[in-house]
């Protein structure tokens, strides 16, 4: 049974694209409402033997209407966006002089760029992005559409009352707002940098420069999710294997190089073999899981058991490995201290 993401309720209904059956609507209305998606896809399929024209459309305006959740933007400011890039496109088709050219540019990338924070709800945003918000989408588009309305000579050649052309205006008033546009960016820019580095140091901080912390937080999650939900061998086998994997992880990352095989294997072991080995036996029912024969006759349960033996075993086998190469090189040390510091009594004295 699929269980909504989130049990807070989001702010505000978007199409949920990470649990897509067509175009994530169902998924965004049961993730808004905190419903099973499964009901109210069950739901839009019933009525279909209702309504079907009335389901057909109300699915489609829905697609299109919703914006999808943190993927697209909403479908009013998409409608803007397109209108003000066809705009960029014939201002900088007909502009004759580069710098205007240029600046078409960087402006429309400094809009490109605030386009997420634009489609905020206005209570979200701030005083100053309120103000880019109109200039933008409003303003930008108004001065865009003026100068293509000129005729193409006297854009580039016709003097105004200060002197200058249309188009050395235009560059004026684009260098005006881009100033206005690179502040709001940067202010925003710099605030996500800083959470980011915020979380970093709350990292760093947490696993106190120790490389094996990652794993080992990765690793007391996967016990966590499989304690109760396994047979107690099971349990006890994957708590072994966790210890084990931490033991040779810690070793490997103070002896071997980054490249060496046996630490790239421990890794996809404890990153990716283990938990895809868990995460596929505990999507099955616990009942179907340990009595219903699945895979060659096998029950699920008797699968992951197997796969846990072949991992545990893989294990015992490098930590041997490592092992007899530690000893090797005690022994090794051991006949070099013996052969520079054994003299005879004589020799001490002499």
């Amino acid at each position: 049974m699929q269980t909504p993401p989130s049990l807070s309720r989001p702010s505000r209904l978007e199409r949920d694209l990470d649990r897509r059956r067509i175009g994530g609507v169902c998924a965004g209305i049961a993730r808004y409402f905190g419903l099973e998606v499964s009901l109210v896809r069950l739901i839009f399929l019933v009525s279909i033997f209702f309504s079907f024209s009335f389901t057909f459309w109300l699915y489609l305006v829905l697609w299109l209407v919703l914006p999808a959740r943190g993927t697209e933007l909403s479908w009013r400011l998409r409608r803007k966006a397109r209108r003000l890039a066809r705009l960029f496109d014939g201002a900088r088709a007909r502009a004759r002089h580069p710098a205007l050219q240029a600046k078409l540019s960087d402006t429309e990338a400094l809009v490109q760029s605030l386009l997420p924070q634009l489609d905020l709800p206005r209570s979200r945003q701030p005083q100053a992005l309120i103000a880019v918000r109109k200039a933008a989408l409003e303003e930008l588009p108004a001065l865009l559409s003026h100068y293509l309305e000129l005729p193409e000579h006297d854009a580039a050649s016709h003097r105004l009352d200060d002197g200058r052309t249309p188009e050395q205006q235009l560059v004026a008033e684009l260098d005006t707002l881009g100033q206005s546009l690179r502040q709001v960016a940067l202010e925003t820019y710099s605030e996500r940098f800083a959470r980011t580095a915020g979380n970093l140091d709350e990292l760093r901080e947490r696993f106190d420069g120790d490389p094996v912390a990652a794993v080992r937080v990765r690793l007391e999650t996967l016990r966590n999710r499989v304690a109760g939900r396994v047979d107690p061998e099971a349990e006890a086998r994957i708590a072994s294997i966790a210890e084990s994997l931490l033991g040779a992880l810690d070793r490997l990352l103070r002896t071997a190089h980054e490249s060496d095989p046996m630490l790239y294997d421990v890794r996809r072991i404890a990153l990716e073999y283990l938990p895809d080995a868990v995460e596929h036996y505990l999507a099955l029912p616990a009942d179907l899981a340990r009595s219903e024969p699945l895979l060659h006759g096998k029950t699920a349960q008797a699968v992951l058991h197997e796969q846990l033996d072949v991992l545990d075993q893989s294990l015992r086998q490098m930590l041997h490995g490592l092992y007899r190469d530690d000893a090797q090189a005690m022994a090794v040390h051991a006949r070099f201290l013996k052969e520079k510091f054994a003299r005879s009594p004589a020799e001490w004295s002499a």
